[in-house]
């Protein structure tokens, strides 16, 4: 499935006050994009009717990967569609557990669940836009990841340095990682008291 960029090439030629290759700010769009969702693990744009596939590994919950989950539609173990699970925030929970089948007194291994929901933002989140047009920029204005840049013509001379936040384009810096931080996948569950 491929996912809509977090910006438009209008937004990046507002940020970057200059007139854009449409080609070349789509692609640099796409790519920013790419990069917060790999480093998040999170979609984070709008997936209806998402089909996943979780294995059970805590009786009592399933954990659902994307965030924020909007709604789940249905919930099946085997062929089997289950009724008696409550969403709570991204995760669904069932009384007797997960290895419980209904109708039974016995906890077979059910494997693997299989979950169709909804998921993300309906409008993309200002910082998850605003780290997305920082990439694009840096990628548009410094595309070979230049530490310094000369241009000279007869006695006309022009030298850029670069700062290093702006090398290697399509690099999330420590600030960008901060700023995503809140959308980044958990990876396991921490209960603090």
């Amino acid at each position: 499935m491929i996912h809509p960029p977090f910006a438009t090439v209008a937004d990046l030629a507002a940020v970057t006050q200059s007139e854009l290759d449409a080609t070349a700010a789509d692609l640099a769009l796409a790519s920013a994009s790419a990069i917060i969702r790999s480093w998040t693990k999170q979609t984070i744009t709008r997936v209806d009717g998402d089909v996943v596939t979780l294995r059970v590994l805590n009786e009592r919950e399933l954990v659902l990967t994307q965030r924020p989950v909007v709604a789940v539609s249905q919930v099946r173990v085997n062929s089997l569609v289950l009724q008696d699970w409550v969403l709570s925030g991204d995760r669904l929970l069932r009384t007797g557990g997960w290895r419980r089948l209904p109708g039974t007194t016995t906890y077979p291994d059910p494997g693997l669940v299989e979950v169709t929901y909804t998921h993300g933002y309906e409008q993309v989140p200002d910082d998850v836009r605003a780290v997305c047009l920082d990439l694009a920029a840096m990628t548009l204005t410094n595309p070979r990841g230049l530490r310094e840049s000369e241009r000279q013509i007869d006695d006309w001379r022009q030298r850029e340095v670069y700062a290093m936040e702006t090398l290697g384009s399509g690099t999330l810096s420590e600030a960008h990682k901060e700023m995503l931080t809140h959308y980044r996948r958990r990876i396991g569950t921490v209960g603090l008291r």
